[in-house]
């Protein structure tokens, strides 16, 4: 009974689901911090705060905006500054932990480009983008409503973005050069403005099917892993200088866009077998990715990242059934 009373709660509300679900994909399925340490409260309810919060409010300001996914995806943007560059401060810190060599290459006026680039892309797509249409996916009948019906609720989400930042700051006591910190902000508050006023273009109906959902899982794959690539070839092998580097980043993540806009008809062919396709190919690299980098270090990789994957396959398994049963319903 108390299973169902939980199931019940779970599914009328997804904006909590959403919460909980955001800094796993994003922390752990990435490798950034292994089960092993996720499951600390002292390390989850931060990230909860930090990941679930940014998730939640973005998706419901794009919801009530009635905007589309290019709006998310600048808030996803937005998001991404808001995190590395004003709560732990890694856009400036040349030594942070996750650097490496980037805390060199591509470094210049106090300021680690390609890494930002990166890092920003990485939130957009991971962070904001991948979280927010993972949970909507599970809760179909709730895609299209707001799932905040209260001051509370939001006042709940945006207290903790503020005490996060504040947690950051002292853990994280890194003295950035304030023009550096002043154009995070100006470039949060600008990234929320073009969200809210970008136009929604109407869906152009074309005719043909979409490629196979392999075809998506591939491309997901494939594009993350070419970013990955594109950064080490510059910073780790020293093939090309920063300049370069950051270009071919741009240009990656134009193209991987251009070619899921042409395979789905702009939105119009696909369905979210193709949807959960895509997103599962971009998180199973980074499973993989992550098992095979630290698994020496993080042992526990090598056992949950297989089990992660094997989660994947049953939720798109899931996915599947109801989308097979929606186009065989009147």
């Amino acid at each position: 009974m108390r299973f169902r009373r939980w199931k019940r709660w779970l599914h009328d509300h997804p904006a909590g689901v959403l919460f909980v679900i955001a800094p796993v994909l994003a922390e752990v399925f990435s490798g950034s911090t292994p089960l092993s340490e996720f499951i600390n409260p002292l390390a989850f309810i931060p990230l909860m705060m930090l990941y679930g919060s940014g998730a939640v409010l973005a998706r419901e300001a794009v919801v009530r905006w009635r905007k589309g996914w290019f709006s998310l995806l600048l808030l996803g943007f937005a998001y991404g500054i808001y995190e590395e560059g004003l709560v732990v401060r890694s856009f400036f810190n040349p030594h942070w932990m996750d650097l490496g060599n980037l805390g060199t290459y591509g470094r210049a006026a106090g300021v680690n480009w390609v890494w930002v680039e990166q890092l920003v892309i990485f939130h957009a797509l991971i962070s904001i983008l991948t979280t927010v249409a993972f949970v909507e996916m599970l809760f179909p009948e709730h895609r299209r409503e707001p799932w905040l019906h209260s001051r509370r609720a939001w006042g709940f989400y945006f207290a903790n973005l503020v005490l996060v930042l504040l947690i950051g700051r002292a853990l994280t006591p890194y003295d950035a050069p304030d023009i550096g910190v002043l154009l995070c902000w100006v470039s949060i508050m600008a990234l929320i403005g073009m969200a809210r006023v970008w136009p929604v273009r109407p869906r152009a109906a074309r005719g043909g099917k979409p490629p196979p959902p392999l075809a998506f899982f591939s491309l997901g794959f494939l594009g993350l892993l070419l970013m990955f690539l594109l950064v080490s070839q510059g910073a780790d092998a020293g093939r090309y200088p920063p300049l370069v580097a950051m270009g071919l980043l741009a240009l990656e993540a134009g193209v991987v866009l251009a070619v899921v806009l042409r395979w789905s008809g702009r939105g119009s062919r696909w369905n979210d077998r193709h949807r959960f396709a895509l997103l599962a190919g971009g998180l199973s690299f980074l499973l993989i990715f992550t098992a095979l980098l630290a698994g020496r270090v993080y042992p526990v990789m090598v056992v949950t990242s297989p089990l992660f994957l094997l989660a994947l396959a049953v939720a798109y398994r899931r996915v599947s059934r109801r989308v097979a049963g929606e186009a065989s319903s009147p």
